[in-house]
């Protein structure tokens, strides 16, 4: 996706989210983040907005003395960690430089991607929590997510924290599990020098779903039976279980 695009979304999904988590009581549990509160997640999207402004402005990794002191309710301090975060996506534009976590790409773009990315899916956690349906995810966004939990998250993130999850490659070695989403595919594969990532379902175990649906799969706001598995259910559940470690 281009980078307006992705910043519409961003706004559109904001809305979204900030209309949905208000709906919900203050106190209302997150049912995909148990140990939240709706203020809870409200207080955790604005500090990750807060977070990527530091980011940016500081060019390094933020420490807490760094931390960005908002006043207010918990709305207010989101409604105005959102405006200067668009606000310095707008003033920088994608190619600046840009400090992220991800080696390969150093510039706002990179945070661009990430926060429409992050927003739809607590999107998603804080209609859950006020009990609301779903809104359907569009599909070029959901595309866009799910190549980058395969391609960053999984394939880069594997190799980068080797240490961190060397155990849960070892044990799933060998695991091969296609993604179909429709308009595009992908296979997983584990293998001693982590995941590796290649286009195609291919021919073992393939998952499939809409791409909303396969997005919120792979970051774990459905349940492991709720996409269609064709093939080894036991390898689908392995994934599925994997996954947590690099969704975070």
């Amino acid at each position: 996706m281009d980078f307006p695009d992705l910043r519409a979304h961003l706004v559109a999904e904001a809305a979204r989210f900030r209309a949905a988590a208000l709906a919900a009581a203050p106190d209302a549990k997150v049912p995909s983040c148990p140990e939240w509160t709706a203020t809870d997640l409200l207080d955790h999207v604005t500090g990750v907005y807060d977070h990527k402004l530091q980011s940016m402005r500081l060019l390094r990794e933020p420490a807490e003395a760094d931390r960005i002191a908002r006043g207010g309710v918990a709305v207010e301090r989101f409604d105005a960690a959102l405006a200067e975060l668009l606000a310095e996506f707008d003033d920088r534009g994608p190619e600046s430089l840009a400090y992220t976590w991800y080696g390969p790409d150093q510039t706002v773009g990179f945070w661009i991607r990430r926060m429409a990315q992050e927003t739809v899916v607590h999107r998603v956690d804080a209609e859950l929590a006020a009990g609301l349906p779903v809104a359907e995810i569009d599909a070029a966004l959901a595309l866009d997510g799910i190549d980058e939990m395969a391609t960053v998250m999984l394939a880069w993130g594997s190799r980068a924290y080797r240490e961190w999850v060397a155990d849960a490659v070892a044990a799933n070695l060998g695991l091969e599990v296609g993604l179909d989403a429709g308009e595009r595919a992908w296979t997983v594969s584990v293998t001693a020098a982590g995941i590796d990532v290649a286009d195609g379902a291919g021919t073992g175990t393939v998952v499939s779903g809409t791409p909303g649906e396969l997005l919120c799969w792979l970051w774990r706001r459905l349940p492991v039976d709720a996409v269609t598995v064709d093939g080894k259910a036991e390898d689908a559940q392995a994934l599925y279980d994997l996954v947590e470690m690099f969704a975070q």
